[in-house]
C-alpha cells in the first residue's frame, strides 16, 4: 500500500472513531446471528437455541425510500445497473454499501421530514460510521467480485459527504464549513485511491456500460473547453506562483471541466455524477492548498460552486453553492474581485 493510501487508511479510522464515542441505536444492516445448527430435534428447540433477532422496520424503510427515491438521482445507466442481478447480488454480499445505502437514505429523510431533522441526521451518520468502519476492518482484496461494490459504495458516500457539509451547515460559520468540506474532499479521494487500481476490471464487470459512459464523458471534457475555467488558469499562471502550484491548479481546474458544463435542464443524475465526480477526480495536493485557506485555491472552489448553485433545484446541493461563493467573496476581500467576477455575477444574474 502507498504511502497516500496508508494516510487515507488512517482517516477512515479517524471519522469511525469520532463517531463511536456516542452509543449506536443503528445497528449494521448487514449484521447476521451465528445459529449452530442443532445435532438432534432437542437441540432445535432448545431455549439455549439463539432466536431471529426481529424485523429493523427503521431499516426496511430506509432501504425502501433509497430504492424508490434515492436511486433516481443516479444516472440512468447507474440506476438501472443497480437491478442487475449481479450487481444486487454484489451489494447485498457487502454490508458495508448496504449501511451506506442505508445513511444516503437517511439523509435525505432528515431533510424532507424537518420534524424528524435530528433522529434522521443522528442514523445518518451512525449507519455511515459502520460503513466505514466495515471497510476500514476488511482485508479488502481488490478482484471481479469486490470492485463492483466498492465503486458503488465510493458513489453514495460522495453524495452523502457533499449533502451533509453542504446542507447542515452549523450556525453558518465559514470557516467551520470549509474544514469539513475538506475533510470530505479526503475522504471521497481516498477511496478512490483504493479503487483505482481496479478499473480495467470494471470494464468487464457488470459495470461496464457506466464505466464505458462515465470515460467518454469526462475524456470529452478533460481540457480547458470552458472560456471561465481558461480565463482562471491564464490568472493563476500570470501570478507566478511556481511550477508545482501551478500544476495543481491546473489539474484542479482541468478535473472541474465536465461540472463547469452542466446545465440546470438536464437530467439530474448526470449533473450529479459531473458535480460529485470532481472531489474524486481532484489533484490531493490541491486539498492540501486549501486547508490553509490559499486564496488561488478558495478560487478554484467558487467556480466549483457555480455548478452547485446551478443545480440547488437537487436537495443534495441545495443553497450550499451560493454560500460558498458569497463566503469566499467576503473572505478574500475586495483584492480579490476581479478574480471572482464570473462566480459573483452568475449569483446577480439567477437570482436565488
Amino acid at each position: 500500500m502507498s504511502e497516500r493510501s496508508c494516510e487515507y487508511a488512517d482517516i477512515f479510522r479517524n471519522v469511525a472513531r469520532s463517531r463511536t464515542s456516542a452509543p449506536s441505536t443503528s445497528s449494521p444492516a448487514g449484521s447476521k446471528a451465528k445459529d449452530a445448527p442443532p445435532s438432534d430435534a432437542a437441540n432445535a428447540n432448545s431455549s439455549s437455541h439463539p432466536e431471529d433477532p426481529p424485523v429493523n422496520m427503521l431499516h426496511i424503510r430506509l432501504i425502501h425510500h433509497f430504492m424508490t427515491e434515492i436511486r433516481a438521482l443516479f444516472s440512468d445507466t447507474v440506476g438501472t445497473s443497480m437491478l442487475l442481478p449481479g450487481v444486487m447480488d454484489a451489494c447485498l454480499s457487502s454490508p458495508y454499501v448496504m449501511n451506506e445505502a442505508l445513511a444516503l437514505s437517511a439523509l435525505h429523510m432528515s431533510i424532507t421530514r424537518p420534524a424528524e431533522r435530528d433522529f434522521y441526521r443522528h442514523h445518518a451518520a451512525q449507519l455511515q460510521t459502520h460503513a466505514l468502519t466495515m471497510l476500514n476492518s476488511m482485508d479488502l482484496q481488490l478482484n471481479q467480485e469486490t470492485c463492483v461494490p466498492l465503486f458503488l459504495f465510493s458513489g453514495v458516500l460522495n453524495m452523502h459527504i457533499l449533502c451533509d457539509a453542504l446542507t447542515f451547515r452549523d450556525n453558518d460559520d465559514f470557516e467551520q464549513f470549509l474544514d469539513h468540506l475538506a475533510r470530505g474532499f479526503r475522504l471521497c479521494h481516498g477511496i478512490r485511491a483504493i479503487t483505482g487500481s481496479s478499473w480495467v476490471m470494471l470494464r468487464e464487470s457488470a459495470l461496464k456500460p457506466i464505466i464505458l459512459d462515465g470515460e467518454a464523458q469526462f475524456e470529452s471534457r478533460s481540457k480547458l473547453s470552458h472560456p471561465e475555467s481558461a480565463k482562471l488558469l491564464e490568472s493563476i499562471e500570470k501570478a507566478k506562483l511556481g511550477p508545482s502550484l501551478t500544476a495543481t491548479y491546473r489539474k484542479a481546474i482541468e478535473a472541474l471541466q465536465a461540472a463547469v458544463h452542466i446545465h440546470s435542464h438536464e437530467n439530474v443524475g448526470d449533473s450529479i455524477s459531473k458535480i460529485t465526480a470532481w472531489p474524486v477526480l481532484m489533484p490531493p495536493e490541491y486539498i492540501d492548498l486549501l486547508m490553509p485557506r490559499r486564496p488561488e485555491a478558495l478560487v478554484v472552489l467558487t467556480h466549483y460552486a457555480v455548478s452547485l448553485h446551478f443545480r440547488r433545484d437537487i436537495w443534495v446541493f441545495g443553497d450550499g453553492g451560493r454560500f460558498l461563493i458569497e463566503s469566499i467573496n467576503q473572505y478574500l476581500g475586495p483584492g480579490w474581485a476581479e478574480w471572482l467576477e464570473w462566480p459573483m455575477r452568475v449569483l446577480n444574474e439567477t437570482g436565488r
